[in-house]
């Protein structure tokens, strides 16, 4: 299944930043349930923890708006042009909605007919909301991206993909999941100190999934270096080692 265009436009804010929610609306829920198998990719190509699959208009804030291609609808309307040009941008969502099923509207006080406008879905803002969400639509698809920073979502991103670090090393180094190993990492001057407080607030999840916290390598005692490897996180980059006892 080819990702609908709506979503492809959203993967321009990259993975690098996590964002919490991303809506996907679409009337038909049967091309939801195709979409949702995407999911999994959707999640990580935005790096976004929820992406919520939506056929209400209603709770997702969806709404409708008629733009019109002038110089083809000029031949048709000519000195009723201006009068459709002008009340175009104040016709109501409903009215829209309405052409859609009956072909018919009246703006300034002229009768345009199917075809005459191309209708837009799209997804109205709540009041000092507009920073905190990007939105695109492709007319059958909307989509909502909640963009805002939060430290808490930094956080455990910033772990996971120690995380991931880590457990990539085991691998390389032929380490079994049952082998108990030191991990010691080595920040270039003046950088990690992000990912340093991120792991002290994730003690237990990190230890769960790789036994041992990563400890700064000026702490280290001895031991022997079974693998050393250069690693970057957040375009951050540090050396991590693991060490066995």
């Amino acid at each position: 299944m080819t990702v609908p265009s709506g979503i492809e436009l959203t993967l321009i804010f990259g993975a690098q930043t996590p964002l919490k929610e991303l809506l996907v609306f679409h009337a038909n829920p049967e091309w939801l349930s195709d979409c949702s198998s995407l999911q999994r990719y959707i999640q990580s190509e935005l790096n976004v923890r929820d992406v919520v699959f939506a056929s209400d208009e209603a709770t997702s804030g969806v709404r409708y708006r008629a733009v019109a291609d002038w110089a083809i609808l000029g031949k048709k309307l000519r000195k009723d042009l201006a009068k459709v040009k002008a009340a175009l941008p104040d016709v109501p969502s409903d009215d829209v909605k309405e052409y859609v099923k009956t072909g018919k509207i009246v703006v300034g006080g002229i009768e345009l007919v199917e075809g005459d406008l191309q209708v837009q879905r799209y997804i109205e803002l709540p009041a000092g909301h507009e920073t905190q969400y990007a939105t695109h639509t492709d007319n059958d698809v909307v989509v909502r991206l909640d963009i805002k920073a939060y430290p808490e979502l930094t956080s455990e991103w910033l772990v996971r993909e120690m995380i991931n670090r880590v457990q990539k090393l085991r691998k390389k180094g032929g380490l079994q999941a049952t082998d108990d190993v030191e991990v010691y990492y080595k920040f270039e001057d003046g950088s990690g100190a992000e990912i340093v407080t991120a792991m002290e607030r994730h003690v237990e999840v990190m230890q769960k999934t790789v036994r041992n916290v990563p400890v700064d390598e000026k702490d280290r005692k001895g031991g022997e270096t079974l693998i050393a490897e250069e690693q970057e996180v957040a375009e951050v980059k540090l050396m991590l080692s693991l060490v066995r006892p």
